[in-house]
């Protein structure tokens, strides 16, 4: 298939800012920027370049850019890390959760559901995701990339690599994470519960972020070569391309894996609560971590409430004949919320 990418290429940094409530018990850590991010800057980008006032729109760019209780016609998903050597772009995604090495320097491998051990998540059983070695002190890759290539391997059961937290910093990014207090607009007190992380992306020369856009998104914001992103007002350069991969097609399997590659939301928080995906049966998950997700309402000039979601690289082990659902999310699909890819698994442990 054919896809739309945008490309967004920073100078040096971007600072991005997430609002988090801190609560007993609560995990404040937040993950890679979130498209909403995105979505606002190129809406702001529109309306500036129309000359318009964000609070009193023409009703054809209203349109376009929706307002707080509507989307608009825009439709981008990720964002994900680009990075550009010479003429080739390497695209990468979030990694799927449980992948392991056993020995250092060798295959990579994802776990698959051990077929007579159970546990339960979210108050339901579940068969657990099992590495087969007797090898003691395997660590699983949680929160790596793979880049897009890699991913066609892993679906086609050849070996295939991943980016380690540490390779990241050196080829593509380093991020440098800063905590500050938010205050109540009239009396400007430290409000209630409330903080926000400052995280400064610093760019290796020819990375940067992508998103996948829609026809009519490219159409809209052809004219656009430079925006303004995140914090601190940073200019990113702005090129769109087409690139063609099968990594999104869905698999025929009756046993699929199924990798979030952008944020989610169930009925039943980390699960839905009839234990069922795009028609099939949850048979396991390696479920990451939830994340905190807010965004910026341009009409109020205020962040939006806060959300929580399944995050990316969540791999749910279903049963049955996959339907060809392009997000499995059941909220915020206008934002590219459930997108994913597809391996085939079978059970270990079998005699």
């Amino acid at each position: 298939m054919k896809l739309n990418a945008v490309y967004f290429t920073p100078e040096d940094w971007i600072c991005f800012r997430e609002s988090t409530v801190f609560q007993s018990g609560g995990n404040a850590k937040t993950g890679l920027p979130k498209i909403e991010t995105f979505l606002g800057a190129i809406k702001t980008a529109l309306i500036k370049k129309a000359g318009e006032n964000p609070l009193n729109l023409s009703s054809e760019l209203k349109e376009i850019v929706g307002d707080s209780e509507n989307p608009g016609s825009l439709r981008i998903w990720g964002p994900f890390i680009f990075n550009q050597e010479n003429s080739e772009i390497r695209h990468y995604f979030p990694s799927p959760n449980g992948i392991y090495q056993v020995e250092e320097g060798g295959e990579f491998k994802l776990m698959m559901p051990h077929c007579c051990v159970e546990t339960e998540i979210d108050g339901k059983t579940l068969k657990l995701p099992w590495i087969p070695s007797s090898v003691e002190g395997i660590e699983t890759f949680d929160g790596s990339l793979i880049e897009m290539n890699e991913v066609s391997n892993l679906q086609r059961k050849l070996p295939f690599s991943i980016l380690q937290s540490k390779e990241i910093s050196q080829k593509l990014y380093q991020v440098e994470s800063k905590v500050g207090i938010a205050l109540e607009r009239e009396r400007k007190n430290a409000e209630e519960s409330m903080l926000y992380t400052l995280s400064y992306y610093r760019f290796k020369p020819g990375a940067g972020f992508f998103v996948f856009a829609d026809e009519y998104t490219v159409k809209t914001i052809s004219g656009l070569s430079n925006i303004f992103i995140g914090g601190k007002t940073r200019a990113v350069e702005v090129d769109v391309n087409t690139i063609e991969t099968e990594i999104f097609n869905v698999s025929q399997s009756s046993k699929t894996a199924l990798c979030l590659v952008t944020p989610s939301v169930f009925s039943n928080g980390s699960l839905p609560s009839d234990m069922k995906i795009a028609g099939c049966d949850i048979k396991s998950a390696n479920i990451q971590r939830k994340i905190a997700v807010s965004g910026w309402d341009l009409a109020k000039s205020q962040p939006k409430p806060i959300k929580h979601y399944v995050a990316p690289g969540t791999v749910y082990y279903l049963e049955g004949t996959l339907d060809d659902m392009q997000c499995i999310s059941s909220e915020s699909q206008d934002f590219g919320y459930g997108k994913y890819f597809t391996v085939d698994w079978d059970y270990i442990g079998r005699d």
